[in-house]
């Protein structure tokens, strides 16, 4: 019994090869989509991040994919020493234009909403360990580029509801949107931090109630000369930010 239950765990973590650490048993719900990715750490590391740099060399055959940086911890590059030389030198970091891809980690289910559009998610047991994106629209679906256009002109047909750090902050449909309609290569190098103080701190999640605040971190897109980003509110009866690059609060009632 212990042998048969050792090569069923080894036919199984062979299957999932190269994510074989992620294995779980078969005691675990691993159907359910993203439970494991809430209730475990998945990320283990970056040891995800080599599947998707070999992606993208296969999905940008030739130059330079310029990737955002991810701080300045050694461990972030790491991933990449297993690529051989040529390949390693395809990726830079260039700060003064947008990046070409973002890479995130078990972070599927939160980018949905549907900033930056999503290009390919990794999963393992339906649960998604990391995903690419792109801020740049020539890169998606012509008719998917259409919404994004579409949301920017219904948005700008009414006055904002703030105006901070350069952005204008529009609400639709649930969601601050934020708009910058001069908005130069660089500008989406760094995610647009959007702090909500709800009025009924109790409503936070456990961890987040210590701190007293529910923080949005979104990336948005650039097209035509225009930076756009969204993200849905959380179900307050109201909220006090502060929007852009350390712009003056301003408070926002959400009528949910």
């Amino acid at each position: 019994m212990t042998a048969a239950g050792l090569g069923a765990a080894a036919v199984e973590m062979a299957q999932i090869h190269p994510n074989q650490h992620l294995y779980f048993n078969f005691l675990v719900d691993r159907k359910t989509p993203e439970r494991l990715s809430t209730l475990y750490d998945m990320s283990f590391y970056f040891t995800a991040m080599p599947q998707g740099r070999e992606y993208l060399l296969r999905q940008t055959p030739a130059g330079a994919i310029n990737l955002k940086k991810k701080g300045n911890n050694k461990i972030h590059n790491l991933d990449k020493m297993i690529l051989p030389a040529a390949d390693r030198r395809r990726f830079t970091h260039d700060p003064s234009r947008d990046p070409d891809f973002d890479l995130y980690l078990r972070m599927g289910h939160s980018l949905k909403d549907p900033f930056p559009p999503v290009l390919n998610r990794f999963k393992v047991y339906n649960n998604t360990i990391l995903t690419i994106a792109t801020s740049d629209l020539s890169r998606v679906d012509p008719a998917a580029a259409g919404e994004y256009q579409a949301l920017h002109r219904a948005v700008t047909a009414g006055a904002p509801a703030a105006r901070a750090g350069g952005f204008d902050v529009y609400r639709h449909g649930g969601r601050l949107v934020w708009v910058k309609e001069a908005c130069k290569p660089g500008a989406l190098t760094h995610p647009f931090r959007l702090a909500l103080y709800p009025a009924n701190a109790y409503r936070l999640p456990d961890r987040l109630q210590k701190q007293g605040y529910f923080e949005l971190k979104t990336r948005g897109v650039r097209f035509d000369g225009k930076c756009l980003g969204a993200a849905r509110l959380p179900d307050f009866a109201s909220v006090k930010g502060g929007a852009g690059g350390g712009g003056e609060p301003w408070k926002i009632e959400v009528p949910f």
